[in-house]
């Protein structure tokens, strides 16, 4: 409502389900893919459920971009995806190279994928 523009809809989704965020990409330039399972925990409890998310999820947002022919994907990963040692920074390892492998593998598509990583930041907790 705050920003009321014609330019900014909202969808709700599911990155598991291809035909859930496929029609929500037409005519989009660039996607920001963030929605991940990122509580070490809760991965650690139930690693299948991070793999669905952070990584089947990731390539579905990539396959129905470069079906829609957007212009850029960035992924965002986490500093526990270099050296992973629990299941979340394994997910997203795993969903950084199925970027890397599907970017190589789509050069002439027109959508360019990339990806960044982010870390904790020091004092960036609320208390």
């Amino acid at each position: 409502m705050k920003y009321n523009s014609p330019k900014i809809k909202s969808y709700i989704g599911d990155v598991r389900t291809y035909d859930s965020i496929a029609s929500a990409m037409w005519g989009v330039d660039y996607v920001f893919h963030a929605a991940a399972l990122k509580q070490v925990p809760s991965c650690e409890f139930y690693p299948i459920e991070a793999l669905r998310t952070n990584a089947f999820g990731a390539e579905n947002v990539m396959n129905a971009a470069i079906v829609n022919k957007v212009k850029r994907v960035i992924v965002l990963s986490t500093d526990k995806a270099v050296y992973p040692i629990n299941a979340m920074g394994i997910s997203k390892a795993m969903m950084e190279k199925l970027m890397v492998a599907k970017s190589r593998m789509t050069r002439d598509s027109g959508t360019i994928l990339c990806g960044t990583r982010y870390g904790n930041v020091m004092a960036s907790r609320v208390r």
